[in-house]
């Protein structure tokens, strides 16, 4: 999720031409078997671990990322111990990286590692099961629309920087603008399709849409820190996956947590 008070207008054209391309393809097919939302959500998550990896260390591919595919792949599946054995083995032969990178890129890399294999197997094995197919689309929905409303709110209106050491161009505006588009679109969109929702699932949203301005201030962090503008350039306008999914990143923890409690 990005959000900034100003956008150079040669941006905004792909930007807009990619989210009207991405959004339908993606409702289309979680609609599907839900086979292809897992396929296409490991196919994403390798994405996610190259993007990371470049930033990490500056290419595309680490031994690494095939690694935490596999652990997702097994984490909950009775293979699961098999796959538990090859992860602390490989994890042992990450530690050989602590003699050639300092102590804090070491652990934030290490942390990257770990932060999107939790959060992706939460959304390729948890998500669906809570709801099936229609809370994944209210998820998104969420997601998307506090980002859109961030956006617009923030370039809008400007104002009062939200956290100018970490993303200079995020305002306030866009922070309140976010929470109320990421709730009221989901409210509409429940009215719209006559669905029925608990309240613990408002109590998750009300979490959500602060968990995704949150992923985002920790994806701006990360590419502060290595020094780098966008993640990749795997989304004409958008950036790369780490940009387009920080958010959705951040709310699978409290995914998670909902099918903890309730579920």
């Amino acid at each position: 999720m990005a959000y900034t008070v100003w956008l150079p207008k040669g941006d905004l054209f792909p930007r807009i031409l990619t989210m009207l391309v991405a959004i339908p393809t993606v409702i289309f097919l979680i609609f599907q078997d839900p086979i292809y939302f897992k396929m296409i959500s490991l196919l994403v998550a390798y994405g996610l671990f190259r993007e990371w990896s470049r930033l990490s260390f500056g290419e595309n591919h680490h031994w690494m990322n095939s690694l935490c595919l596999f652990a997702i792949i097994t984490a909950f599946m009775p293979v699961f111990y098999v796959g538990s054995a090859a992860i602390v083995l490989a994890g042992c032969g990450w530690l050989y990286y602590l003699d050639i990178l300092e102590l804090k890129k070491f652990a934030i890399i290490s942390s990257g590692y770990i932060y999107i294999s939790l959060a992706m197997g939460i959304i390729i094995h948890i998500m669906p099961e809570i709801g099936g197919t229609y809370f994944i689309l209210l998820v998104l929905a969420l997601v998307w629309c506090v980002d859109i409303g961030a956006f617009l709110s923030g370039k809008a209106i400007g104002g009062p920087k939200l956290a100018p050491t970490i993303s200079p161009n995020k305002t306030w505006a866009g922070f309140f603008g976010g929470v109320f588009f990421g709730l009221a679109g989901v409210w509409l969109l429940i009215r719209v399709m006559g669905l029925t929702v608990s309240t613990s699932f408002w109590v998750f949203s009300t979490a959500a849409v602060f968990l995704a301005h949150g992923g985002d201030l920790l994806e701006s962090w990360c590419k502060r820190y290595f020094k780098v503008k966008d993640s990749g350039t795997f989304l004409p306008g958008h950036g790369g996956l780490l940009d387009r999914l920080d958010s959705l990143l951040a709310v699978s923890f409290a995914i998670a947590l909902l099918w903890y409690f309730c579920g």
